[in-house]
């Protein structure tokens, strides 16, 4: 962070914390701003110009005027919000240094506007303090930098954009308030041509194009935030304008904050445009509530540090900005948004007393088509829901960034400035190739859905190429749909010739894979594969780059029918990450989900970014936070504040073992409570444990459900062995019935009165292997007892010979005790075993007829080891590996998956408690 000593103390400065969730009031978050630019200016001067000059070339590419001319900017911004040093200098004569060194026969265009409008912060032209020290040739020079007129003959030739008026105005204002020029008619007349420009669609969106194709954009937003000096002399339509770029952002808004997720220029300046509407918007009173554009721009600002690296920005690194902004722009990029983020700093901190409304209000259901132009098809189809905000754009241009792939940053990106079309059929026609382009033929909206319709496919990948007739004509229709957080796709190609090669792809990042499923239809062909892309440049999008392409491999003919089904990966983190019973459940849910490690408490993995988990699975709250009563509350807490619900299973009604601080087992009862209270569902592995559950802790506002332990066959099944063979290798004398003990010890588990029902039993043919004792537990003399050792912890293979080597295992769990489950039944299951079982309600419902009833303590033991005959066990026996059909993990997972769906639209309806 910076020296606060380089600003004006005020009012106005709050506590800025280091870089993270930014303050909540409009003037905290002008001073998080205003630090961030500070910081990050000054990172890049001690870094790349110590001596206050910028570097002459910067990681091959030569550094242009504009970059001097973009510091000035920024400069003058921060120089207007009480800033008065840069890295120990006066900030005037760090501005007088630049100024003092700026090519002015080079700087042009927006770069002469934005010195013009530096200048004038410190007065007119003939008493400028800023310029008095200079000599008259650098004033000449600077002068000189502020004129673009010569440029306005290139516009009346229309060799420059339309939208290049609004430039030019800014350019020729400052100068007739400088008093560079004294005839205002210039002026007034290129206001005239801004105003024919934002004028031309009764909506007032801006079509950025030249020929009229319907480029709707970031631009389309922009460009009043642009022409925001020359309001007052635009009129009544700046403000109307406003009010729809506005309305447009509110639906169109990322998950990130990125205002507009299609067309060219985006990324690091679609999270900046955010920021500066938030100011615009509370400036001029506009948008559908203050409280709101403040957070949308919280949620911008947030992601902003993320963009760059010692003051420079990252929009280059493993990401693509448009080809215009390519590197040898990436100085000028920095600083162009280094102004932009230090002017809304500025309008912000006239509005202190603003404040954010809560994260959650801008996570609202969406479904709505915006059309840019009522005399067209171009629109957008806005949708929010469980799975976050998505848009596809049916507009202009036929670019990458401008065709109909659904987009949202960090999950649905495409290519930067490219012909790879995604999400859309590709149709290769002699050594062209096609996709859908240009605006639809026909546009329909309906609740959850919307259609389009091209009359073909179109070659090229033009930024503003004229429209045409299809160069591969047909029908192609497409439909998008959203199912909570699927997004289902279907593709209707019918075409006047047969393409060599048809196919769609999806591309997918590293971190955020999609399942995607792709069904051929109406008797189309084909096969799906996915390819990896990692490290080739061309699959990069202005936020990240692709990690592999899914794609599908059409059959070519002229009628084809696809439908395809993506729906991102579930982030789960796992408290019990790695454990046996995470892994057999986590395992079946294959590319469902992305298994996470614990990212919370004091055994938490610092590596995983809490930001980038959708769901936290609870198992033993104990091994989170241990018994730390107020360390569970703050994790309850940033789980709430981050909105990240929780699915609980709920293995116990409190821990098996004494607390590592030696606390009581009761002393829990208030961390379980808190996470009864706090969890969105709650697994409970049986009917019997739910009542329990319930009747300590109550439901909560859990969804609470009942699926069963998973049994753990695919950890054994190949492990079994043969008993005689197991019975050797144990060196075990031979018995006709065998009877294990095994799992942890534990308070409920009364292994002394099984032990002494065994001595208590008249018959000779039992055998008892016992490893499962404390190591302070007594042993009876007994030479049917063949093992009697304290419990612990072996590999695999031994514990799999442990059980080839029995032909029961008995649980003599008292039934009253605080258990809700144990995991040993789940191994009874898996080989095949009888339980030899107590009254316990978890044992009778999770084994079924399995369970031979022996009661828990040594005379009911007794009895019924007396009684036991062949018949029984072999009824256990089938009954045990019939037990398989209903405690498959494949089916407990699935079942699972489905409580993680339903637990995220549930939540998400509900709104997230907010930070």
């Amino acid at each position: 962070m910076s020296d606060s000593t380089r600003r004006n103390p005020g009012p106005a400065d709050e506590a800025v914390p280091p870089w993270g969730w930014p303050p909540a009031t409009a003037s905290g978050l002008a001073g998080w701003l205003r630090e961030f630019v500070l910081d990050g200016v000054e990172a890049l001067l001690d870094r790349h110009a110590p001596d206050g000059r910028l570097p002459r070339v910067f990681a091959g590419h030569a550094v242009e005027p504009d970059v001097t001319a973009d510091l000035i900017y920024t400069l003058g911004h921060l120089h207007r919000g009480g800033v008065e040093r840069i890295a120990g200098t006066p900030i005037d004569e760090v501005l007088r240094t630049q100024l003092a060194g700026i090519d002015g026969a080079r700087t042009h265009t927006f770069f002469s506007y934005r010195v013009a409008e530096t200048v004038l912060q410190w007065g007119p032209w003939a008493d400028n303090p800023l310029l008095a020290p200079l000599d008259d040739d650098r004033r000449a020079n600077v002068a000189t930098a502020c004129d673009s007129s010569d440029w306005i003959e290139l516009l009346d030739a229309r060799i420059l954009p339309r939208n290049y008026a609004a430039v030019l105005a800014r350019c020729e204002l400052a100068r007739l308030r400088l008093g560079l020029i004294d005839e205002p008619g210039v002026v007034d007349d290129l206001v005239a041509r801004v105003v024919e420009v934002l004028g031309g669609t009764p909506a007032h969106h801006l079509d950025d194009s030249v020929h009229g194709i319907g480029r709707f954009d970031i631009y389309t937003a922009d460009v009043w935030l642009f022409t925001e000096p020359l309001a007052d002399r635009i009129g009544p339509l700046w403000l109307d304008g406003l009010r729809t770029a506005l309305g447009l952002v509110e639906r169109t808004l990322a998950d990130d904050g990125t205002a507009v997720a299609w067309g060219r220029s985006t990324g690091s300046l679609g999270a900046a445009l955010t920021v500066e509407l938030v100011a615009s918007s509370l400036r001029h009173e506009l948008g559908d509530d203050s409280g709101r554009w403040l957070a949308r721009g919280r949620r911008a600002a947030s992601r902003l540090p993320g963009w760059f690296t010692d003051g420079v920005v990252d929009a280059h690194r493993h990401r693509s900005p448009y080809g215009y902004r390519g590197p040898f722009r990436r100085l000028q990029l920095t600083l162009d948004l280094f102004g932009k983020l230090a002017w809304a700093a500025n309008e912000l901190e006239l509005h202190r007393d603003t404040t954010a409304a809560d994260d959650t209000a801008l996570d609202t259901p969406l479904d709505e088509l915006v059309r840019f132009d009522d005399s067209t098809t171009a629109s957008v189809w806005c949708t929010r829901g469980p799975g976050g905000s998505v848009v596809v754009p049916l507009v202009g241009a036929t670019r990458s960034d401008y065709l109909c792939a659904p987009r949202s940053p960090g999950l649905f990106e495409v290519p930067v400035d490219s012909e790879l079309a995604c999400w859309a059929p590709v149709a290769v026609v002699g050594e062209h190739r096609h996709t859908v382009s240009g605006l639809p033929a026909r546009v329909e909206h309906g609740q959850g859905w919307a259609t389009a319709e091209w009359d073909g496919l179109r070659h090229g990948a033009e930024l503003d190429g004229e429209a045409g007739p299809a160069d591969l004509p047909g029908t192609v229709r497409a439909t998008w749909r959203r199912d909570g957080r699927t997004l289902h796709v279907t593709w209707e190609v019918e075409l006047d010739d047969t393409p060599r090669a048809l196919w769609w792809s999806v591309p997918e990042r590293a971190d955020r894979p999609l399942r995607v499923e792709w069904r051929a239809l109406g008797g189309t062909a084909g096969r799906s594969d996915a390819v990896l892309v990692d490290g080739i440049d061309e699959w990069r999008s202005f936020w990240s780059r692709a990690h592999r392409v899914h794609q599908f491999d059409a059959t070519p003919a002229r009628r084809s029918q696809v439908e395809l089904r993506v729906t991102p990966a579930l982030r789960v983190s796992s408290s019990a990450h790695g454990h046996h019973y995470h892994r057999s459940l986590v395992d079946p849910m294959a590319d469902a989900v992305v298994d996470l490690p614990l990212t919370w408490g004091p055994l938490a993995d610092p590596e995983v970014d809490r930001d980038a988990v959708d769901l936290f699975h609870l198992h033993w709250p104990e091994w989170v936070a241990f018994d730390d009563l107020e360390a569970h509350r703050r994790i309850v807490e940033d789980l709430q504040a981050r909105g990240i619900p929780t699915v609980w299973t709920a293995h116990n009604l409190t821990p098996h073992d004494p607390t590592p601080t030696g606390a009581p087992q009761t002393d829990y009862d208030p961390v379980y409570r808190l996470w009864a209270d706090h969890a969105d569902a709650i697994v409970h592995h049986t009917h019997g444990g739910l009542k329990r559950f319930v009747g300590r802790y109550g439901r909560g506002r859990a969804r609470h459900v009942v699926i069963p332990h998973g049994d753990f066959s695919s950890l054994w099944s190949d492990r079994l062995v043969e008993r005689s063979a197991a019975e050797v290798a144990l060196g075990l004398p031979p018995a006709r019935i065998r009877i294990g003990l095994v799992g942890a010890p534990r308070t409920e588990k009364l292994v002394g009165e099984f032990l002494d029902g065994v001595v208590g039993c008249e018959r000779d043919d039992v055998q008892v292997v016992c490893w499962s004792l404390r190591d302070d537990e007594p042993v009876p003399d007994d030479p049917r007892i063949a093992v009697a050792e304290p419990y612990r912890m072996v590999d695999e293979a031994t514990y799999a010979l442990r059980l080839s080597a029995c032909d029961a295992l008995a649980f003599p769990f008292d039934p009253d005790g605080g258990m809700q489950a144990t995991g040993t039944v789940a191994d009874a299951i898996a080989a095949g075993l009888p339980g030899l079982c107590s009254d316990w309600w978890f044992l009778r419902e999770s084994l079924g007829e399995a369970a031979v009833p022996v009661g828990h303590t040594a005379g009911p033991v007794a009895a019924a080891l007396d009684a036991l005959d062949d018949d029984i066990l072999e009824a256990a026996r089938m009954a045990a590996v019939a037990r398989r059909d209903h405690t498959r993990w494949s089916d407990v997972a699935a079942r699972t998956l489905t409580l993680y769906e339903q637990v995220l639209t549930d939540h998400w309806r509900v709104g997230r408690i907010s930070d």
